[in-house]
């Protein structure tokens, strides 16, 4: 019965009825292998979306005789390249030094004020919340990401960063790369096309031999990873391929410990 009740009375959104989304990364590569099949499908439906990438990437590929600017420079580009082959314009670099060199208070006001800019209903990020997830950037982007969505719908808050809250009361917040899904979103349609998108991050996918040695490249052992756990998700929801997120509305947000039970779930 209790779990009717929360059901009725706080509701999962509907990951795909909205107008406007907003994907918060730690690096240039992130959205491509963790929703890019997501991303495509919602431009495909007329779904308005932007990028907000915190890091600049440098430390990202082995290019030892490659000043960092260049390495910027290059990982930037290929940023957008890939955000405009899945059809997103709208790409905000935040320029933060890859790997944890930043203070986390810059990067919340930074993040808070890029999100309310954007003026999405939705907002997808990082889960900083999984145990086994080590890199300072994927978890302190996470974390503020998750600090910007409980306070950027308050004025006074938002005018004391320098800016203005959203017009559009946010609705909700989405997890990818996450342990602990209770949403997943069908992307058989999309999988080449994300794949392509990740391919555009040459200085990842092309030239880094994948850790643990053998003869694959980043980029195949990313394109198998990726089809591997996007056949996992989608055997959950009778599809090839899907992508899973671990969702909250803003009700679910504070002082509502049920909600981790994860007993509600998705299908789209």
């Amino acid at each position: 019965m209790y779990k009717f009740m929360r059901r009725i009375g706080m509701p999962m959104p509907k990951l795909l009825s909205y107008e406007r989304y907003c994907f918060v990364a730690p690096h240039p590569d992130d959205i491509e292998i963790g929703a890019g099949g997501t991303v495509a499908r919602l431009k495909a439906m007329g779904k308005q979306v932007s990028y907000v990438i915190a890091t600049d990437g440098r430390y990202g590929g082995e290019t030892p005789d490659m000043p960092v600017e260049e390495v910027i420079a290059k990982r930037v580009g290929e940023a957008k390249a890939a955000a405009a082959h899945l059809g997103v314009e709208d790409v905000t670099m935040l320029g933060f030094c890859e790997s944890g060199w930043y203070d986390q208070n810059d990067l919340k006001k930074q993040v808070a004020l890029a999100i309310a800019k954007a003026q999405p209903d939705f907002i997808f990020t990082v889960d900083h919340l999984v145990p086994t997830e080590l890199h300072p950037d994927h978890n302190r982007v996470g974390l503020a990401v998750s600090d910007a969505y409980i306070h950027i719908n308050n004025h006074h808050y938002m005018k004391e960063l320098g800016g203005a809250a959203p017009e559009r009361p946010l609705q909700g917040i989405a997890y990818f790369f996450t342990n602990r899904p209770n949403k997943y979103i069908r992307t058989t349609k999309y999988f080449n096309k994300q794949m392509e998108a990740l391919m555009l991050h040459s200085s990842q996918v092309d030239q880094i031999p994948a850790r643990g040695g053998g003869k694959k490249t980043m980029g195949e052992m990313f394109r198998l990873m990726t089809k591997i756990r996007n056949l996992r998700y989608g055997l959950r929801r009778c599809a090839l391929q899907a992508e899973a997120f671990r969702v909250l509305s803003m009700s679910h947000t504070h002082v509502i410990p049920e909600v981790s039970e994860r007993t509600l779930f998705g299908n789209y």
